[in-house]
Parts: structure tokens; sequence; C-alpha cells
């Protein structure tokens, strides 16, 4: 992480002393050049003003040697009837200059540029009169000192910036890893936890500005691991004690069945008590694994449009029997539809409503109501019954409420219903009210 950070570092400074370089190159070239140019024209004038204030021509490189640098500029006055006055010390042929156009009126964006072995020469010819006789002022910079100028300003700035990119190589890896050092710690801290010390949060305060969401999230994901490790030991303690009364039954079977001799009759009552236990072990089993599918999101639905009154119309007539030997009537107020899983719903609803006949006393009247109310379907199951000591582990595995488990059945049937409801997007509730237990299923619109 350290090289990748600091070769980050190195290209980014890299890229702008690159850029910053350039930039400024590109400026200052600019504003050299603007600079020559505007002396260029300046001069032009200021000689044609003195050849009309009456300057001879003559006199003119006199004048032309303290304005100008004579190293890098070039004079020449052409006349008609005179020689040519030529001031040039560049080595510049001065025929080169011949082809210029005459101006009136000399402008940045009318100065001639041409390029002569590499350095830019910059040129303007202007008419003037001499003595009432008309003349040509052609003024010319080599620009040689300029070129010079840049390519020093260039060579210096490719210097700093490989300074400035070997400083920052190596200063980049030590503040790296000093910044790095509250990482480390919290890595220390974090790989020393156990399950034990899932329950202690990090202390956030010690941690840098930059690391305290990182802490808040570990201390977060802690909390949430603490939660499911007492939860998995739960179950597990759980599980076991549900394991441990069958397979006590059937070792307990087996060996009085072995402890002596016995009729055939005897031995095949042994045998189809130990397949009634293997079945419930096996149904327990497949309900573990169900749950486990479902935290995960691992079943896939099969959702399609169900008529309510008619599953329901099926469940309670699957369910007569049981119901007439305690005179316990049904009560059914459900129309419309739900798009749910037929399988999974009927699961449902047997479950909430085997728990209700089972659990209610006799002549009890069970109601099953269904609306739609805010955006959202509604199923209740209501039957009769006592108050119960923890209703809030009403959902919990293997939680049953009789705390005994002297009834039938190991306690997973509502923690089922609440996993299938959620895998519909819905949710599962109880309460009690009236002296009657009501259980909801909401299920989104």
């Amino acid at each position: 992480m350290t090289f990748r950070l600091t070769l980050s570092f190195v290209l980014i400074m890299a890229l702008a002393c690159t850029g910053v370089s350039w930039t400024l190159y590109r400026a200052l070239n600019h504003e050299l050049t603007w600079r020559d140019d505007i002396t260029l024209i300046n001069r032009a004038e200021q000689i044609r003003q003195l050849l009309a204030d009456g300057a001879q021509a003559e006199n003119l490189p006199l004048y032309f040697n303290r304005m100008m640098d004579t190293h890098q500029d070039i004079l020449l006055i052409h006349s008609p009837d005179a020689p040519t006055i030529s001031v040039n010390h560049t080595g510049v042929n001065p025929s080169l200059l011949d082809a210029l156009p005459t101006l009136k009126k000399p402008a940045l964006t009318t100065i001639a540029k041409r390029d002569i072995a590499g350095t830019e020469l910059s040129a303007v010819r202007i008419a003037a009169v001499s003595y009432n006789q008309p003349v040509t002022i052609t003024v010319a910079r080599l620009a040689s000192e300029r070129q010079y100028m840049l390519e020093q300003y260039r060579d210096n700035s490719i210097v700093i910036c490989i300074i400035a990119i070997l400083i920052c190589s190596a200063l980049s890896p030590l503040l790296i890893r000093h910044g790095l050092k509250a990482i480390h710690a919290l890595s220390r801290l974090t790989a020393n936890i156990d399950s034990r010390g899932l329950s202690q949060p990090l202390d956030e305060q010690t941690l840098p500005a930059e690391l305290k969401p990182l802490g808040s999230a570990l201390n977060i994901m802690r909390q949430k691991l603490a939660e499911d490790f007492t939860r998995l030991n739960q179950f597990a303690d759980d599980l076991a004690h549900e394991l441990r009364t069958p397979v006590n039954i059937l070792l307990g079977h087996n060996q009085v069945v072995l402890s002596k001799t016995r009729a055939i009759d005897e031995y095949q009552q042994a045998l189809a008590n130990n397949i009634e236990e293997l079945e419930g072990l096996s149904r327990l089993t497949e309900n573990i694994l169900f749950l486990a599918r479902a935290e995960h999101n691992n079943i896939l639905l099969k959702k399609e449009t169900v008529i309510l009154a008619d599953m329901l119309g099926n469940l309670i007539d699957f369910l007569e029997y049981e119901a007439d030997e305690k005179n316990i009537t049904f009560v059914t107020a459900c129309e419309g539809t739900l798009q749910a899983d037929r399988i999974l719903l009927q699961r449902v609803l047997l479950n909430l409503l085997s728990n209700a006949v089972r659990y209610s006393p006799k002549n009890a009247v069970i109601r099953i109501n269904a609306e739609s109310k805010n955006s959202e379907h509604i199923v209740e199951v209501i039957n009769p019954g006592s108050e119960l000591d923890a209703p809030d582990k009403l959902f919990n595995r293997f939680w049953r409420g009789d705390n005994a488990r002297h009834s039938s059945g190991y306690g997973l049937g509502l923690s089922m219903v609440k996993a299938i409801m959620e895998l519909h997007s819905g949710s599962a509730d109880y309460r009690f009210a009236d002296g009657e237990h009501i259980f909801s299923l909401r299920f989104p619109a």
C-alpha cells in the first residue's frame, strides 16, 4: 500500500510540475514576445517621428544604437535618391526583408515573422518622409536573447521538477508510513479480538478524524457479530437439547428391545417406534435447513395470484377433525387475492391455524380477517387464550410457550412463519388484546 500511494503521489507530482512548468513557460514566452513586438513598433514610430521632425537619415543609426540592441536589432532606411542606411550586426541577410509590405500604421497583427536557423525574426516596414522625400523604415529583431532566456528557464524548470519529484519520492514513504500507524494499530486491535471481546467497542476518540467512520463501522460490525454469536450459541444449545431427547428415546428403546430375546411383533413395534422418532428428526433437520436458506435469501419464490378465501377453506377442511374434537368454530372474513408463493403461504397459514386450534379452549371461535390498509395487505388469525409470559420470544427458534418443552413439536413453527414473511418482503407480528391472541401477516401491496 505504501508503494502504491508513493507511486501515485510521484505521478501526481510529476504531472503537476509538468503542467505548471509548461503553463508558466508558455506565459513567459507570450509575454516576452509581446514586449519585443511592442518595442519593435515603438522604435519604428520613433524613427519615423525623428525624420518628420527634421533629423537627417545619416544620423539615425546613432539614435538607433542608443534605443536598440544592435546585436539582435536591424535598421534599414531606404530612399530613392540616397544609398540605403543599414545597421545590422546580426548576420541576417538584409535581402530577406525586401519582400516586406510597407505599412502606414503598424500593429501587433501586422508584424512579419519568419524562422532564421531556429531563431524567430520579427520585422516591420513603415512609410516615412525625410525632407519631403518618401523613405521606408525597416526595423527587425532577431529573438536570440529571448530564445536564450526561454531555454534557460526551461532547463531550470526541468531541474527543479526533477528535484521536487526526487524529494517527493523520498519523503512520501515516510509520511505515508506515519499516517498509516493508526490503521496498523486499528488492525492489531481488530485482529486481537475474540468472541469474548466482541461486546467491547473500540475507543473511537483515540482514532484520527479520517478513521473515525471506519472505527464506527467496525463497532457496528462487532455489535452485529456479538449478537449473531450469541444467537448461534443459543441455537446450538437449543438444537443439542432438541436432538438429545429423540436420540435418548431411540437409544433407550433399542437397549430395552435388545436386553432379551423378544417375539417378532415386539421387534416390529420397536422398529415402528424408531421410524416415528427418525421421521421427527428428519422434519427437524428439514426445518432447520429451510430456516438457514431463508436467512440467506437462498429460496426462490414462485409468486402467483392466490385467492385467499379458497386457500383458507381448504386448510379449514384439513383441520376439521382436530377442531371438532374441541368444538372449535372458524369464522372467516377474507376476500381478494395475494401475490405470494402458494406453497409457502399455505405453510404459514396452516401453522397459525393449527396453533390456534391446539392452544384455544373448547368451544372457542377462531377468526381469520383480511384487509388492505396503508399500501399493504394484512391477514389476521385471532383465537382466545391466556396471556403469554414472554411474547417477545414467540418467534425465536425452539421457544415454546410452556417453557417446559412438554408439548409436541420443536418450537420452529413461528420462526418459519417469520422467515417466510421476510422472504415476501413482509412481516409477522403478535399482540394480545381483550383475552385474544392476534397474529398479523403483513404483505406489501
